[in-house]
């Protein structure tokens, strides 16, 4: 008998097998480590799409930092965390976007004045 003829016929694509979500596989990795009030403030978080309590929570910490004469380092690089947070809450709010079609068409009326168009 040829080999061809022993193997049983294959119908369709081969399947993948799934892999799990890694961001659900460390989520219930780590789920007993948290409060029943903890579990329920990070849920809410999942479910929010910008950054704004974390940046206001950030501030706060700044400065408390400040007041308690945290090293100038220190205090310089959560206003780069700062910072880097507000850049990407921009972004996730659509604004850069805004931002960069509105300076390109103050560009392109400036360039078709200059020609007179």
């Amino acid at each position: 008998m040829a080999e061809a003829e022993r193997r049983p016929k294959q119908t369709g694509a081969r399947r993948r097998p799934s892999r799990p979500d890694p961001a659900a596989t460390a989520r219930r990795l780590y789920a007993d480590l948290f409060s029943a009030e903890e579990r329920a403030a990070l849920a809410s978080a999942l479910a929010s799409d910008d950054l704004e309590q974390e940046v206001a929570l950030l501030r706060v910490l700044i400065r408390r930092a400040a007041a308690e004469g945290v090293s100038l380092e220190t205090l310089s690089r959560a206003m780069g965390r700062l910072a880097q947070m507000l850049r990407v809450q921009h972004v996730l709010r659509g604004q850069a976007a805004r931002s960069l079609d509105e300076a390109l068409a103050r560009v392109l009326e400036e360039i078709g004045n200059e020609l007179g168009l």
